[in-house]
């Protein structure tokens, strides 16, 4: 689903103020280390990304002790001072990593470059990445697009805003009053418990309310109870003291061993998707990484401090600010493509790699600029002119990538050429009324174009069901497109009206066919939206996210929001033919309370429920139904080499072969018609059909020029099939011809 942010915590490297403690760098080592192995999909470490929570603990706890340690000195806090030390700690590394995002975006552009970078840039350096992050997320296309190298600047905006605001809270709570030092310091303390707990609990709130775990995630409110408990820590801390005792120093060695016992649970059991993730859990984590850092900062002497002050732990974790800004960069850089490995072999070279950049950033860039003077004017510039530098760099990038003509065509997916393995699809239009048996096939890509194909193993269906073409062909079209329109007398004759559903695939599709229709007497009124599907369940997976099915899809597992509004249109409208395409179907949806996909045969009986509630929907008023078939799929490659499981052709083949049982209960009034053929030619992923781009070079959509090949092939099967309805029945309300694209289809890669 989401980015998870490892970045430095705030204490002075100098010493001065609170003297170094090698056991925290050993705890930020440790904590880098779970999200990079998270995110290079090891399975073993599910809840890597809580590593984040024990960042933003550490954070909340240094930064807190820092402040309560000017205060006790000179009884107030130098606001100014303070925020200028975490400029010098932060920005220097941070302009590196975007400087090396633009020329990376111009080396390798459709690793590193998204419709959004631009202002994933801007928002990383004024940091409110994840207010931005949040935003975007509400669109569908950020979900299934190519994730932003900027992605992991969140939680960067998220403990900038803390250092902002967080200092002025405890300056206004433990300036000069009437009030006693120690009623200050309590007063501070039950700001930060309570502020924790209200946090917590929002982010509940808001798991629970919308289902959108976005918001939750990137939320600074919600995140803002990590920060809030290590704030706690240094207050209580600084309140009584218990490493001057004995018996406070064994109570704080073992609250280490049960703060890293809590940790190995929920970084090693607990996964993002748990309800008890948003419902305690990241309190739950943030209170086991405090535990540790309660431990490791009081006794020095405790067996979980010593083991935190090892050498390569201690090493790892002074540079940990500059792994985290190239961590994320790193992997969708050195990835499968590049390399050719997988698994443990592409983590060690990913990890040797940004250990290497990270080490140079540090003691070249980092370290040399946080020790000198800023005295004067040219050297106070020096900050405000990296930043223009930065930007500069990827406004140039993108621009160069916007001005080439390979980076409208190049699929993101043709990394899986060398991998493929040719499954047939194997769903055979279905035999009904007023429907051939059968047609031409279109060929494959042209020769000497690139395309990408899909990875997986062989489906097994029987050869005399693969592969079998359901449309008329491109010469019947012509044909057929000759005479449209007309009645036998000569006179114009009503069009056959299409309803078009479904999501951003029925909607790309129709954003062609809508320039074609009218040479073959239909009228399509495209209503595929963005994320609409019948097996839409509370929340669904796809790429890096988890996200809640949008408005007019409906949530909570039924569909019932999408099958009503599907009832108004064909009300209103009365289309002689409701065309249904859709590829949400085939993503993870979380269902009756357990993580469910096309294939298993509880998700199967329940799509197969919901199909044949849209067939008795959309055929509601005499119309015929039509199933479209998916095509293959090639979203590009996880951080681990593996395919994407939307992506899996096995999914593919079982989505088409239960479209077609629920069309063969349903003869008389449903029709499979075998698109996925017509765009995966040959039994595999292409993004040229021949010698037309009919793909996106998101490997998903259907391009303008896609949508019309196709429907040249298949309008004049859609007119054969609803010319008795459209004959028989008067019409609805039905728009004009209608060939504008809607408003999201630009957010697509989809070129002209």
């Amino acid at each position: 689903m989401a980015m998870r942010r490892v970045g430095t915590a705030g204490e002075e490297q100098s010493g001065r103020a609170l003297g170094y403690m090698p056991g925290l760098d050993g705890i930020r080592a440790l904590a880098v280390l779970a999200v990079i192995v998270y995110h290079s999909g090891f399975s073993w470490l599910p809840g890597g990304f809580y590593g984040v929570d024990a960042f933003f603990a550490l954070s909340g706890y240094l930064i807190t002790s820092l402040l309560l340690t000017e205060w006790k000195a000179s009884d107030t806090v130098t606001l100014r001072s303070f925020w200028a030390r975490r400029a010098r700690r932060l920005l220097p590394g941070l302009f590196l990593m975007l400087a090396g995002i633009g020329v990376l975006s111009t080396l390798w552009p459709h690793t590193l470059d998204t419709p959004y970078l631009r202002l994933d840039t801007l928002s990383t350096l004024f940091y409110v990445a994840n207010w931005h992050f949040i935003l975007d997320h509400a669109n569908y296309f950020f979900v299934t697009s190519q994730p932003s190298p900027l992605l992991h600047t969140w939680s960067l905006a998220i403990e900038e805003q803390f250092y902002i605001l967080w200092p002025l809270a405890v300056l206004g709570i433990l300036a000069r009053g009437k009030a006693a030092r120690r009623t200050r310091l309590v007063r501070l303390l039950w700001l930060s418990v309570i502020g924790a707990l209200a946090s917590a609990a929002w982010m509940a709130i808001l798991a629970n309310a919308t289902g959108d775990l976005t918001r939750a995630y990137y939320g600074t409110d919600t995140r803002a109870q990590s920060l809030l408990v290590g704030a706690a820590l240094a207050v209580a801390l600084a309140l009584w003291k218990p490493a001057e005792h004995r018996s406070g120093r064994l109570a704080l060695g073992l609250a280490g061993a049960a703060g890293a016992a809590g940790c190995a649970l929920m970084w090693g059991l607990v996964p993002e998707t748990s309800s008890f993730a948003y419902r305690g859990g990241f309190l739950v984590a943030a209170l086991s990484a405090t535990g540790i850092v309660a431990c490791a900062s009081q006794v020095g002497a405790s067996p979980v401090t010593r083991a935190l002050a090892t050498w390569p732990l201690r090493s790892l974790g002074k540079i940990s600010y500059g792994v985290y800004l190239w961590y994320w960069p790193t992997i969708l850089v050195v990835d499968f493509e590049h390399t050719h490995l997988t698994g443990y072999e592409l983590l060690a070279l990913r990890l040797g790699v940004v250990i290497a950049v990270a080490s140079l950033s540090y003691h070249l860039v980092e370290s040399p600029l946080r020790r000198a003077s800023f005295a004067s004017w040219r050297a106070r510039l020096a900050l405000p002119a990296g930043a223009l530098a930065c930007v500069a760099s990827v406004f140039t990038a993108t621009a160069l990538l916007a001005s080439s003509p390979v980076a409208a065509l190049a699929p993101l997916g043709a990394s899986l050429e060398s991998t493929s393995v040719h499954l047939p699809l194997s769903v055979r239009l279905a035999a009904s009324p007023g429907a051939p048996a059968s047609g031409r096939r279109s060929s494959g890509a042209s020769a000497g174009v690139p395309s990408a194909t899909s990875t997986g193993a062989s489906s097994g269906a029987p050869p005399a069901t693969q592969g079998a073409a359901t449309s008329s062909g491109a010469s019947a079209g012509s044909s057929a497109g000759a005479g449209a329109g007309l009645s036998p007398t000569g006179r114009t004759a009503r069009p056959v009206e299409v309803l078009l559903v479904g999501d951003s695939m029925a909607g790309t599709l129709g954003v062609g066919m809508q320039q074609v229709q009218s040479r073959y007497g239909v009228q399509v009124v495209n209503e595929g939206h963005p994320g609409c599907s019948l097996g839409d369940g509370s929340a669904f997976k796809v790429l890096w996210y988890t996200a809640p099915p949008g408005k007019p899809c409906g949530a909570g597992g039924t569909a019932r929001t999408l099958l009503a509004t599907w009832k108004h249109w064909v009300d209103v409208l009365n289309p002689a033919v409701s065309l249904y395409l859709a590829r949400t179907d085939l993503f993870d949806q979380y269902v009756d309370g357990a993580w469910q996909h096309v294939g298993q045969p509880a998700y199967d009986r329940l799509l197969a429920g919901r199909l044949q509630q849209a067939i008795n929907v959309l055929s509601s008023r005499g119309g015929r139904v039509v199933l479209a078939t998916d095509p293959y799929f090639a979203s590009g490659l996880q951080p681990s080499g593996q395919g994407w499981p939307e992506d899996n052709p096995a999914r593919v083949v079982a989505y088409n072969r239960l479209l077609s049982q629920v069309a063969a209960r349903n003869k008389a009034t449903t029709t499979v018609l075998d698109v996925g053929s017509l765009l995966s030619p040959q039994g595999k992923f292409q993004t040229f059909v021949d010698g037309v781009p009919a793909r996106c070079t998101d490997g998903v959509h259907i391009s303008v020029s896609g949508g019309q090949l196709i429907g040249e092939k298949i309008l004049p099967e859609l007119r054969s099939i609803g010319q008795a309805h459209a004959s028989a029945s008067p019409g609805g309300s039905w728009p004009g011809y209608s060939v504008s694209a809607p408003p999201w289809f630009a957010k697509l890669p989809c070129g002209a």
